[in-house]
């Protein structure tokens, strides 16, 4: 762990500024216990089929548990970058990327999603290069995830990322494996 850094300390050295591929800027900044509320509200706007594509089920609701495990976080073994606009006077959360890192089982789980109205801008890239950046300074070189076949958008996204990244079909899903 970085000596600036203690588990559970809001790590502010992650917090930056991003301009997308139209000119808008957006805040990247870690996840806060208090984001709950904007989870819920990125939950509600995203497409079911985007939801799908980042759970691999379907959820009208998102679980409390889940909520819960979103936002409580300690900054090393599991960590989340989200990306935050203003909107409507109020902050909102467009994008969430994160890591969830098991020793035990030697095994760090990496997701993203990225709310239907701001995919192809290049965040969802960013994020990605972001979090597997923040996971490699506490010492993770290898994450997994779990993916559908048909998601082309994810692929074409980890292709250009400039990792080692490969693909094998387990009960008709993708593990896919980034190497650091």
């Amino acid at each position: 762990m970085p000596p600036t850094q203690v588990a559970g300390c809001y790590p502010s050295q992650y917090e930056s500024r991003l301009t997308l591929k139209d000119g808008r800027r957006v805040f990247l900044r870690p996840i806060l216990r208090t984001d709950r509320d904007r989870i819920v509200d990125l939950f509600n706007r995203i497409s079911p089929e985007s939801l799908y594509m980042r759970f691999l089920k379907h959820y009208r609701v998102l679980p409390e548990d889940m909520l819960y495990h979103f936002t409580h976080l300690d900054y090393v073994d599991r960590f989340a970058l989200v990306a935050v606009v203003e909107e409507e006077g109020d902050e909102a959360i467009i994008a969430v990327a994160r890591y969830a890192h098991a020793p035990r089982e030697d095994l760090t789980d990496l997701a993203i999603v990225v709310r239907d109205d701001w995919q192809n801008l290049g965040l969802g890239k960013s994020l990605l290069l972001r979090i597997v950046d923040a996971g490699r300074e506490h010492g993770i070189e290898r994450f997994v995830s779990m993916m559908d076949p048909g998601n082309t958008m994810i692929r074409q996204t980890l292709s250009r990322l400039g990792y080692e990244v490969s693909y094998s079909l387990r009960n008709g899903v993708f593990q896919v494996e980034i190497v650091v």
